[in-house]
C-alpha cells in the first residue's frame, strides 16, 4: 500500500491507495447509449450466462467538508460462467469528484465467487454544504452483459455540537427476503456527527403484527430504546434481527437514532421484509418448453413433493395431437428427494393442447390433478448460434441490425445445455458462428432435423464478412472494421450499435472468400461504400476494401 491519501490533502480518511480500473474510452453521454442497446439485446436474447449480483445497489452517507469515509461493495458471480474482467462507467452526476472505486483488475470471478470493490469517499473542505448525488454502472467486461446501477447520494452538512446519522446495509432503507422461519438480519450504523461526545437513543416505531424486532450489540440483544454512547465521528455498528409468527406477507419497521444533547436532532431508517409462506407438505412443479415445434419430441419432467415418504402413480392425459411417453409411471417421493417423472412428447401439428397429470398414492387415494398447457407450432423463423466471448458475442448481436430478424444464442464453448437445444427445435434455420472450439461439433448432430449453415474459418476476418453477407443479404452502405484489441472492439461495438451496422473484426488471413464477400457487398441493393476504421488496422485488410472501391475513414468513439 502507498502512503498517499488517494483523497488528497486535507481530508481526515486514512484508508490509501486507490487503483482505478480503465474507464472506457467513450464520452459520458456516448456512455449512455451503450448502455441502454446492450439492455434491449438482452430482453431479446436472454441473459447471459454470468452476471454481477451486488449486495447493496445504494450508498447513503453524511459527512462534513473535508471528510473522508470508505465503504464496501461486494459483488456475485451469479451465473454459470466465468467473469474474467468487471468493468464500471464514468461516474454520473455532481457526486462524480467525491467518489472513487477500486475494481479489482485482471481477477477472475468464477460462478458463486464474490468480489470486494472498495469506494472512497473524499469531500473537499471548501464543499458547500447540500446533497451530492452519483451513479456507475458495473458489468462484466466481455458484452453483452446486463450493467448493474450503483447509486450514491452524499448529504454535506456543517459540523455542529450535536448530530446523529444512520444507515441500513450503507443506506437509508434496505429489502430483504426470508424463509417462514428464518431471521432477518440488517446492519445499523450509527454515526455521532456532532462535536460534543453524545448518545444516540435507538427506538422502533410501529412493528407489524406477528413481528419480533431487536437489536443486537456485540451478539447480546438489547432492548428498546436502546441507549449508545458515542465520541464525537465514531461510528458503531449494530445488528437489527427480525422474525415474524405471521409468514406470506411483506411488512416494514422504522428505526429512529436520536441525540440525547439534542433531541431536535435523529435520523431514521426503513428496513423491509417479506417473508415466506411455510411450506406446504405437497407441492409439484411441471417443467416443460414453454412453446414447442410440431413433429419433433421433447423432454419434459414433472416433480413431486411430499413430506412423507410415498409411492405416487403418475398417469398422463392429453388430445390424440399430443403424444406422451410413457403415459403412466410409478415415482418414489421422500421428504428429501422429491419424485421425478420424466416424460417425452410430441406434438402432430400446431395447437394449443392440454396435458393433465392425474395422481394416486399408494392407498389409491386421488390428489389434486395439475394441468399445463403446450404450445405447438410449426417451426419458423431464423436463429444465430454463438459463443458467449466477447468477440463472437458482439459480432453475433449486431446480426439484429440485418434484414434477417434473427435470434440470438450465446452458448459457453464447452457445452451447449439442454434448454438452449430445445429452445433452437422451434427454428427452421440455423446459422452457426465459429468453428467447434466456439461452438461444440457435435451440435450439428443434436439438431439434423433443421436447416444448418456453419460459418467457420481459421481467418476471424473470412468469418466476419461471410456472416456478414449472409445476415445483410440486402446489403449495406458502411460497415466497422477493428482490430482484436479489446479496447478497440468495445469501441467498434458502440458505433455498430448507434449506427446498426455489422462489424467486421481483422485477425486472421485476407482470404479469397473474403475477398469474394467484400466484392459481392458492393454489388448488392445497398452497396458498401463505406468503412469505418478503429485502430490500427493492417494495410492488407484496409486494401482489400481500397481494391474493391470501398471508401475507408478512420474513426473514434
Amino acid at each position: 500500500m502507498n502512503s498517499r491519501n488517494p483523497l488528497g490533502k486535507g481530508f481526515k480518511a486514512s484508508r490509501c491507495d486507490i487503483s482505478l480500473c480503465k474507464d472506457p474510452v467513450y464520452d459520458k453521454w456516448g456512455k449512455m447509449r451503450l448502455i441502454y442497446p446492450i439492455i434491449i439485446l438482452f430482453l431479446l436474447i436472454g441473459a447471459g450466462a454470468a452476471q454481477l449480483a451486488p449486495d447493496k445497489e445504494r450508498f447513503d452517507i453524511v459527512l462534513h467538508p473535508g471528510d473522508g469515509d470508505e465503504r464496501i461493495l461486494k459483488v456475485m458471480n451469479n451465473g454459470d460462467s466465468t467473469i474474467f474482467n468487471i468493468a464500471k462507467t464514468e461516474m454520473i452526476g455532481n457526486a462524480r469528484d467525491f467518489i472513487f472505486i477500486d475494481v479489482p483488475e485482471d481477477k477472475p470471478l468464477s460462478p458463486g465467487e464474490e468480489a470486494e470493490i472498495k469506494i472512497y469517499i473524499g469531500i473537499p473542505p471548501e464543499t458547500k454544504p447540500g446533497v451530492y448525488t452519483g451513479f456507475v454502472y458495473l458489468m462484466e467486461s466481455a458484452p453483452p452483459s446486463i450493467p448493474v446501477r450503483i447509486d450514491f447520494h452524499i448529504n454535506v452538512v456543517v459540523q455542529e455540537s450535536y448530530g446523529i446519522a444512520m444507515t441500513v446495509d450503507d443506506a437509508k432503507s434496505a429489502y430483504l427476503r426470508a424463509s417462514a422461519k428464518d431471521i432477518a438480519q440488517f446492519n445499523l450504523a450509527v454515526k455521532n456527527l456532532g462535536s460534543f461526545r453524545d448518545i444516540a437513543s435507538i427506538d422502533a416505531g410501529a412493528v407489524p403484527e406477528g413481528w419480533s424486532v431487536v437489536l443486537m450489540d456485540d451478539d447480546e440483544p438489547m432492548s428498546m430504546p436502546y441507549d449508545l454512547p458515542l465520541n464525537p465521528g465514531a461510528t458503531h455498528e449494530i445488528k437489527l434481527q427480525i422474525q415474524t409468527d405471521k409468514p406470506g406477507s411483506r411488512e416494514n419497521v422504522t428505526i429512529t437514532a436520536t441525540s440525547l444533547g439534542n433531541r431536535s436532532m435523529n435520523s431514521s431508517i426503513q428496513a423491509e421484509v417479506e417473508f415466506g409462506m411455510v411450506v406446504r407438505g405437497y407441492d409439484t412443479d411441471i417443467l416443460v418448453p414453454e412453446k414447442i415445434a410440431t413433429n419433433k419430441s421433447y423432454e419434459g419432467k414433472f416433480k413431486v413433493i411430499l413430506d412423507v415418504k410415498e409411492d405416487i402413480w403418475v398417469s398422463m392425459q392429453s388430445p390424440d395431437e399430443l403424444i406422451v411417453i410413457p403415459q403412466s409411471q410409478m415415482v418414489t417421493v421422500t421428504p428429501e428427494v422429491p419424485g421425478l417423472a420424466n416424460f417425452t412428447f410430441l406434438a402432430s401439428k400446431g395447437g394449443e393442447y392440454p396435458l393433465t397429470f392425474q395422481l394416486l398414492d399408494s392407498h389409491g387415494i386421488p390428489m389434486p390433478e395439475e394441468t399445463v398447457t403446450i404450445v405447438a407450432a410449426p417451426p419458423e423463423g431464423l436463429a444465430v448460434l454463438t459463443g458467449d466471448d466477447i468477440i463472437y458475442g458482439t459480432i453475433g448481436t449486431l446480426a439484429l441490425f440485418g434484414n434477417r430478424s434473427p435470434s440470438i444464442f450465446m452458448v459457453p464453448a464447452d457445452e451447449i445445455s439442454d434448454d438452449y437445444l430445445q429452445k433452437l427445435q422451434s427454428y427452421l434455420e440455423i446459422v452457426i458462428l465459429g468453428n467447434d472450439s466456439v461452438i461444440p461439433s457435435g451440435v450439428e448432430e443434436k439438431l439434423k432435423d433443421i436447416e444448418l449453415k456453419r460459418i467457420q474459418s481459421d481467418s476471424l476476418f473470412e468469418e466476419c464478412w461471410l456472416f456478414t453477407k449472409l445476415m445483410w443479404d440486402n446489403g449495406t452502405s458502411e460497415v466497422v472494421l477493428t482490430t482484436p484489441r479489446e479496447a478497440d472492439i468495445f469501441r467498434a461495438y458502440k458505433i455498430a450499435m448507434n449506427e446498426g451496422l455489422p462489424m467486421v473484426v481483422c485477425r486472421g488471413n485476407v482470404t479469397g472468400a473474403s475477398i469474394e464477400a467484400i466484392e459481392d457487398m458492393t454489388r448488392r441493393n445497398t452497396t458498401l461504400s463505406r468503412a469505418m476504421v478503429v485502430g490500427r488496422v493492417g494495410e492488407d485488410y484496409t486494401e482489400a476494401l481500397s481494391e474493391a472501391g470501398v471508401l475507408l475513414e478512420e474513426v473514434s468513439a
